[in-house]
């Protein structure tokens, strides 16, 4: 069936009136009400739609685990204490997410890796919802270090990227179930960028590119971790873009 569109309706209401009056009343009038209520859907599909507060809010859409799985995101499947950490929204709940940083170090995965932190993002029901960055530092953390990923009700996604916010300007990755040759663990962590030392981003790091564009992998965006101006909507647009796609 062809569109009818406001303007071809209005040529129809311009009928002849003598022939319309010819036409019995009750038929008549029913006649122009047929017309007159396709006249006002047509001429409302011509109207501008204004999205403003009907569009999804990425910022706090929310996606299953199920979704960010078949993505090749994955979680900690170990209980962690949750940690409280303050941000935009109020103090929220996010998992004790840190590891050790050092053979010796016993304060892995406490909440004194994170009492001091940070966030960035979106707290639902009290923990932290959706992609956010976290910067994580605390009474037992060496190095403060801050972490983008997506969090399911205080809980990270890996793997995530991640960036050391003191010395040399970098980027690297935390993830779990790591394979490299025959070798297996648990857990790794790996350099992408060292900026004025090394480059490894391409081969190491690639998938970080595909999900947030060439451009993430630049010191002025490592940078921004530190300073506190970098632009999580456009990289938070960038990951469900991401998900959307593949």
């Amino acid at each position: 069936m062809y569109p009818i569109t406001a303007v071809a309706l209005w040529n129809l209401l311009r009928l002849d009136s003598v022939a319309l009056m010819q036409k019995p009343l009750p038929g008549c009038l029913f006649f122009l009400a047929i017309l007159v209520l396709l006249a006002m859907a047509a001429i409302a599909q011509d109207l501008p739609v204004d999205t403003t507060n009907n569009s999804r809010d990425t910022a706090s859409s929310k996606i299953s685990k199920d979704i960010l799985a078949s993505h090749g995101f994955r979680f900690d499947d170990k209980k962690q204490p949750m940690c409280r950490i303050n941000g935009p929204e109020g103090p929220c709940d996010v998992e004790a997410f840190v590891a050790g940083e050092t053979d010796k170090d016993k304060n892995g995965h406490t909440c004194a890796k994170l009492d001091r932190s940070t966030y960035l993002g979106h707290c639902s029901g009290g923990k932290l919802d959706g992609f956010s960055i976290v910067i994580a530092d605390g009474s037992a953390k060496g190095t403060k270090e801050a972490f983008v990923s997506y969090f399911l009700e205080g809980h990270i996604a890996y793997p995530t990227l991640t960036s050391f916010l003191a010395a040399d300007m970098n980027f690297g990755v935390d993830d779990l179930n790591c394979k490299i040759g025959k070798l297996e663990a648990p857990r790794c962590g790996y350099g992408c960028v060292y900026f004025g030392k090394w480059d490894h981003s391409a081969e190491r790091c690639g998938r970080f590119s595909q999900i947030y564009g060439a451009d993430i992998f630049t010191d002025s965006n490592a940078q921004k971790l530190r300073d506190g101006t970098f632009d999580l909507s456009h990289y938070r647009a960038k990951f469900f873009d991401f998900l959307q796609r593949q």
